[in-house]
């Protein structure tokens, strides 16, 4: 029965709705034709709940024709739009202005709204705006209102402390003023004051108010949080924190550091702050502020460095982000704290929790290396020496020199079939430049015919050692370089310089120096919680072989034309010894044999008794390099108390 009844009055409200042409209505007062009816009393299904969020802010202006929240049901078809927002006028009492750009017709169904809310809504859905002035109600369309001043009726400020002024002004001109919310202006109103840092609105009341809402939001004095670090530098763990928390949002770069007021260095990068940069701070802004000035020999104490800026800038459909400084990471080497600036509370507790989670102290262990080298060398020399002295002919032989003069003090009995004896003189320059005279006096020899024969066997045995026992404190994941090197010259340049009006004409040398001659060890190690230290390991070993020497561009001597090195090394990695334990690396052996045979032609080569005709000298060299590394893991108190109370 009850639902018949409902039924019945609704089906009497229709019939009278369509009867009427502009009649007075239940609700709004007037139908504005024969298919509009206004069912106040009808029954609705129950609309969902506004979702309320005290973070949201509404873009529209305040809409308030009448002062109490009346509700409304309407439905029009195709009805006139200026005689639609003629009659809600007229219920508000209101007057009402038409512009020219205002056409159309709307239909519509709402169910239990407010005057309000359907004015607003039927403006939004029609593309106008409106604004109030004196209990008139101005209309017009957007286009309209982007190049009529009908709206800047008045100039007002709104003072910014924190924020820069300027980037909420270019927030509030994007995204609140240039997108035709209704009861606002459409258009860019909104200037600034540089020197108080504060906004100039040139527009209406809903204008102001709506500003000041947005300064509300937005205006909020950044929050500082410092963190010290113990057992990690505060360079190392901001650098880790922005790459690992903030890798795809953060700004690298270098920027000036910040005289005065909130976010002056908050521009990402790398850069120092002292006490004023070359670009001052002001509130928050991107090129530094403050009355600072750069003094090349200034004193700084506990400077800080940018290690990076947070910034999450956005456009999106015409709409832009606010352009303030985001979360900016700062390390202070001198006072070993990391200081955060801005960013929500969840961003601080998060850098918070990662600091705790590792800044943790590096395990340290000592090493102690032993770097051998055993060598050996050995040569065998067999020489056969044949003299022959007559008048006519005088010769020796023997395995360094072959066939030559005999020479006897300072004369030599050289080879005479006629004549006496005669004198040779010669020259030569020495290393001074300076020239020497020498002479040789040749005889004939006069004694009796003699052969002379002579055997020498020389075995010569040697050894030696080399020994380098460094010790190095390593940390984990850190490397270590041992360099036991020496500087050799590798190349000389000779140019020769030519007599000017200013000097003599000499000789320019330039000598290329090598560094690696000797020992150099590098290693990375891994301390593990169970005893264990994990290396990588490369030790490398290079002695000078030979150096090829060339005549002097100048004439007199030789240069080092080229160093040939000899090189033994290694690169081992994953090398895992025990706490205490020593790893010994051999086997890195080194043999060298020579055997050099000089002989008379001839007889050298007959059978048997072609051998003592021949002299032979034989040199054996070996060498062998063994490495010993004995690591010790350090434990200090701490870790000999946390270890007994796991047991």
């Amino acid at each position: 029965m009850f639902i018949d009844r409902k039924q019945k009055k609704t089906k009497n409200y229709l019939a009278a709705a369509g009867a009427c042409t502009l009649a007075l209505a239940v609700t709004l007062g007037y139908c504005a034709s024969a298919s509009a009816a206004l069912q106040a009393s009808v029954s609705r299904p129950a609309l969902r709940t506004e979702y309320k969020n005290s973070g949201s802010i509404s873009l529209d202006g305040a809409v308030e024709l009448t002062n109490g929240n009346r509700r409304i049901n309407v439905s029009l078809r195709e009805s006139d739009l200026k005689q639609t927002l003629r009659m809600i006028a007229d219920k508000a009492g209101l007057n009402i202005i038409f512009h020219n750009s205002v056409a159309g017709t709307v239909t519509l169904d709402l169910v239990n709204v407010t005057l309000n809310d359907a004015f607003k809504m039927i403006l939004q859905a029609n593309d106008l705006t409106y604004f109030l002035d004196k209990g008139t109600l101005v209309v017009m369309s957007k286009g309209a209102s982007m190049t009529s001043d009908i709206t800047k009726q008045n100039m007002m400020t709104v003072p910014v402390k924190y924020a820069d002024a300027t980037k909420i002004a270019n927030f509030l001109n994007n995204n609140v003023f240039s997108r035709n919310r209704p009861g606002l202006s459409n258009g860019q109103i909104v200037v600034t004051n540089p020197q108080n840092n504060e906004l100039i609105i040139f527009g209406t009341i809903n204008d102001y108010k709506m500003a000041q809402k947005i300064v509300e939001k937005f205006d909020i004095q950044p929050k500082t949080i410092s963190f010290r670090v113990n057992h990690t530098t505060p360079k190392e763990m901001a650098e880790l924190i922005c790459s690992s928390l903030f890798a795809a949002k953060t700004s690298s770069g270098s920027s000036s550091g910040g005289g005065g007021g909130y976010g002056g260095f908050m521009t990402g990068g790398a850069s120092e702050l002292g006490g004023g940069g070359d670009s001052g701070g002001g509130f928050g802004g991107s090129s530094g502020g403050g009355v600072g000035t750069s003094l090349a020999n200034s004193i700084s104490l506990g400077e800080g460095v940018v290690a990076c800026s947070v910034k999450s800038d956005v456009n999106a459909n015409g709409l832009v982000s606010l352009e303030n400084a985001g979360l900016s990471i700062v390390y202070f080497p001198q006072k070993g704290t990391i200081s955060v600036t801005g960013g929500s509370e969840s961003q601080g507790q998060m850098i918070s929790d990662f600091i705790k989670a590792n800044d943790k102290k590096q395990p340290q262990a000592y090493v102690e290396v032993q770097i051998v080298e055993l060598s050996e060398n050995g040569s065998k020399d067999f020489q056969n020496t044949w003299t022959l002295l007559t008048p006519f002919i005088s010769t020796s032989f023997n395995g360094d020199q072959g066939l030559h003069q005999y020479n006897n003090g300072d004369s030599s009995s050289a080879i005479f079939f006629s004549g006496g004896p005669y004198t040779a003189k010669s020259s030569s320059t020495n290393e001074s430049g300076e020239t020497e005279d020498t002479t040789q006096r040749y005889f004939r020899y006069h004694g009796k015919n003699t052969v002379s024969w002579t055997i020498s066997y020389l075995i010569e045995n040697g050894k030696g050692r080399m020994l380098a026992n460094p010790k190095v404190m390593v940390t984990n994941g850190k490397k270590s370089v041992i360099n036991l090197t020496s500087d050799y010259i590798e190349t000389t340049e000779e140019e020769i310089m030519t007599a000017g009006t200013t000097g003599a004409a000499g000789v320019s040398r330039t000598y290329e120096i090598g560094e690696d001659n000797g020992i150099s060890v590098e290693l990375v190690p891994f301390i593990s919680p169970d005893g264990y230290v994990t290396l990588n390991l490369k030790p490398n070993y290079a002695t000078i072989k030979e150096q090829v020497m060339s005549p002097s561009s100048y004439g007199q001597g030789s240069i080092i034309a080229a160093t040939l090195l000899q090189r033994r090394n290694l690169d081992l990695s994953n090398i895992r010894i025990k706490d205490g334990e020593t790893l010994v690396l051999g086997g890195l052996i080194q043999e060298e044999e020579r055997k050099n045979i000089s002989k008379l032609p001839l007889l050298g080569d007959l059978p048997v008794i072609g051998s003592i005709f021949r002299s032979t000298q034989t040199t054996n060299t070996k060498s062998e390099l063994v490495i010993m590394i004995t690591p010790h893991i350090i434990k200090d108190t701490e870790d000999i108390a946390s270890s007994g109370e796991n047991l």
